[in-house]
C-alpha cells in the first residue's frame, strides 16, 4: 500500500451561473460544490484509480450544513480524518464568471474550522506516508496553520518523506510579497515543486521564461520542478532532465480545479511506475521516461477539467485518459 497524506481547508463553492461579479443581494442561480485544492487532489486520484494507493485528507469542518455536505462528498473516496466541531465554521466560496471569460473567487473562510488545524493533527499520519502534499493556501489561513505547515516540512524531510508543494497562489487571501516570503522558505523542502508560469510572475516577477523560472526553482530544490503554462502544457526539470509537453486544445469551459488535477495526473502516473522517492531516486534516463509519460497525462486530466464546471466534477477517469492519449496519438504513454 502506498500512501499520500494531505492536509488543507475544503469549502462548500457556490459557482455562479449568472456573469458578472458576486453579489450578496444576488441568490443565485448557482451550482453546488465541494472545493479544496487538497481533497480535489484526493478525489481527482480516486478517480484514476491508482493500485494500491491510499489518499489521507486532514482537516477540520464546521458542526453546520457545509460540513455535513463537504463529509457526503468525500465518504468512501479518499481517507478522512476532519472532525466536525462547534466553536468555528466550515469554508465557503463563491466563484464568478466575468463577460471577459475570466474567473474570480471570493470567501468567507476567516476563522474556519480548518484554520484551526495543528500539527499533532496531521503528525499521526505521517510515521508511514509515501509522500505529504501541501499547498501555498494553507498557511495563509491563520497563524495556527502556518505554523502547522512548517512543522509537517520539516518533519517529512527529517523523515525522509517527499513533499510535493504545489503554489497555489491565491489573491484572496494575501499579497504576492507576503506569499513570496513563505514560498520561498518552504520551497527548500520540496521535492516536487509546482507553479504555474503565472503564478511564478505574479508572486516573484522576475519576468523568465517558464524553462527559466524551472531552472532557477530546481537550483534552491535540487529535486523537481514543474512550471505549467495554461493551454499551453508544461515543463518539467530535475537537473538532469528538461521536459516539455505542448498540452492539448480543448473546448473550454472553467479552468476551476485544472491545476488540481493536473498534478493528480502526475502523481498518478508516478505512483504506478513505484513512488516519488523511487522516481527520485531513479537513474536519468528512467526519470526521464516517467517524466515524458507523467506531463502527458498530467495535461489530459489539467485539460479535460476544465470541460464542464466543477472542482473535480470532469475528472478523468484512468481509461478515458488512455483513449485520449490514443486519439493524439500518444497510446505509448498510457496509464
Amino acid at each position: 500500500m502506498t500512501k499520500l497524506v494531505t492536509f488543507g481547508e475544503t469549502m462548500v463553492s457556490y459557482n455562479a451561473k449568472y456573469i458578472g461579479p458576486f453579489d450578496p443581494n444576488v441568490d443565485g442561480p448557482y451550482e453546488v460544490y465541494c472545493a479544496g485544492a487538497e481533497s480535489n487532489v484526493c478525489l481527482d486520484l480516486e478517480r484514476l484509480a491508482v493500485p494500491g494507493l491510499e489518499t489521507v485528507w486532514v482537516s477540520k469542518l464546521g458542526m453546520d450544513d457545509e460540513g455535513d455536505a463537504i463529509l457526503r462528498s468525500l465518504d468512501g473516496r479518499t481517507t478522512v480524518v476532519a472532525p466536525q466541531v462547534q466553536e468555528n465554521p466550515s469554508g465557503i466560496a463563491y466563484v464568478n464568471h466575468m463577460q471577459d471569460g475570466s474567473i474570480v473567487k471570493s470567501y468567507r473562510r476567516k476563522g474556519s474550522a480548518a484554520s484551526t488545524v495543528t500539527f499533532e493533527d496531521v503528525r499521526p499520519h505521517l510515521t508511514d506516508a509515501d509522500a505529504l502534499h501541501v499547498t501555498g493556501i494553507t498557511p495563509a489561513l491563520s497563524p495556527t496553520t502556518h505554523e502547522t505547515i512548517f512543522r509537517a516540512i520539516e518533519y517529512a524531510h527529517k523523515s525522509n518523506v517527499p513533499v510535493v508543494f504545489d503554489v497555489n497562489y491565491r489573491p484572496p487571501i494575501w499579497e504576492p510579497s507576503e506569499a513570496r516570503t513563505v514560498f520561498d522558505e518552504m520551497l527548500p523542502y520540496s521535492s516536487v515543486f509546482k507553479v504555474g508560469h503565472d503564478e511564478a510572475e505574479t508572486v516573484w516577477g522576475w519576468g523568465l521564461s517558464a524553462e527559466e523560472y524551472a531552472r532557477r526553482f530546481q537550483r534552491v530544490n535540487g529535486r523537481l520542478v514543474i512550471v505549467t503554462r495554461d493551454a499551453d502544457g508544461a515543463i518539467a526539470f530535475d537537473g538532469a532532465n528538461l521536459v516539455e509537453h505542448p498540452g492539448y486544445p480543448i473546448d473550454f469551459v472553467d479552468p476551476v480545479g485544472a491545476g488540481d488535477a493536473f498534478i493528480a495526473g502526475f502523481l498518478a502516473e508516478v505512483f504506478r511506475q513505484g513512488t516519488v522517492k523511487s522516481f527520485l531516486a531513479a537513474s536519468r534516463d528512467e526519470r526521464r521516461r516517467v517524466l515524458e509519460r507523467s506531463l502527458a497525462v498530467a495535461n489530459v486530466c489539467g485539460a479535460l477539467i476544465c470541460t464542464r464546471r466543477g472542482d473535480t466534477e470532469a475528472m478523468p477517469t484512468a481509461q478515458e485518459v488512455a483513449a485520449f492519449l490514443e486519439s493524439n496519438n500518444q497510446s505509448d504513454s498510457t496509464p
